[in-house]
């Protein structure tokens, strides 16, 4: 499945055998370099599309490793690792966490990975390795913001309220009657395109009338903000 962040306005598209990376100012020294080895790996087939917001790719295409034998998820954290130039990642298994794993056809098969910041998950933020049945990564793709822990000054952050405040929050901001609540969920992230990297709760609020839409609030983990606000019709 391709995601959709392929579509976004202003990626950057590099394709063999030159890749273009010379003439983009936003792709990092470090990345440049590893992409040229990865483009002589794959054996000149890379093709790069470069997210200048999130300044990693959100493609990478191409024969991007060697046949492998070991499960999908060790060959995902495996490329990763050795590519985590590319994307400003210190260490895959610490900082990506696979959370699915699915079987497209006979020969494709895919693994997701949940991009992680002080073990607490980031908001939108993750990729999908794509790879065949003989272990080769042939797709990389999705959305990775660099360089989060400098943002935050190598320093987690902590909510200044509780879970149950954050629901409190939500139902206020989305005038749902609590007596009509029909179940919530609330999570934990830290939100990579807002300034600063903010932690945040994100709240799924589900009415009782199962004709109503399920709302979604974002509130800043520390000032109680209300961050962003909408429908999710499913």
């Amino acid at each position: 499945m391709r995601l959709f962040l392929l579509l976004l306005m202003g990626t950057l598209v590099f394709s063999s055998p030159a890749i273009a990376l010379a003439a983009s100012e936003e792709v990092p020294k470090d990345a440049k370099r590893a992409l040229h080895r990865l483009k002589k790996e794959s054996g000149d087939t890379l093709t790069v599309h470069w997210d200048p917001k999130a300044n990693t790719p959100s493609l990478l295409a191409g024969n991007l490793s060697k046949p492998s034998k070991h499960s999908p998820q060790w060959i995902a954290y495996e490329f990763l690792n050795q590519n985590k130039a590319v994307y400003g990642l210190s260490n895959a298994r610490t900082d990506m966490k696979a959370t699915e794993v699915n079987r497209l056809s006979d020969d494709t098969i895919q693994v997701r990975l949940q991009h992680l910041l002080y073990k607490t998950p980031v908001w939108n933020d993750g990729l999908v390795v794509q790879m065949n049945e003989r272990g080769v990564v042939l797709r990389v793709e999705g959305r990775i913001y660099r360089d989060l822990k400098k943002r935050t000054l190598n320093r987690p952050m902590h909510p200044s309220f509780s879970e149950t405040k954050a629901v409190e929050l939500a139902l206020a901001a989305s005038n749902m009657d609590k007596a009509k609540l029909g179940g919530f969920s609330v999570e934990m992230y830290y939100h990579p395109s807002i300034p600063g990297t903010p932690l945040i709760y994100a709240v799924n609020l589900r009415s009782a009338d199962p004709d109503e839409p399920k709302q979604q609030i974002l509130i800043h983990a520390l000032s109680k903000r209300i961050i962003e606000q909408k429908t999710i019709i499913e």
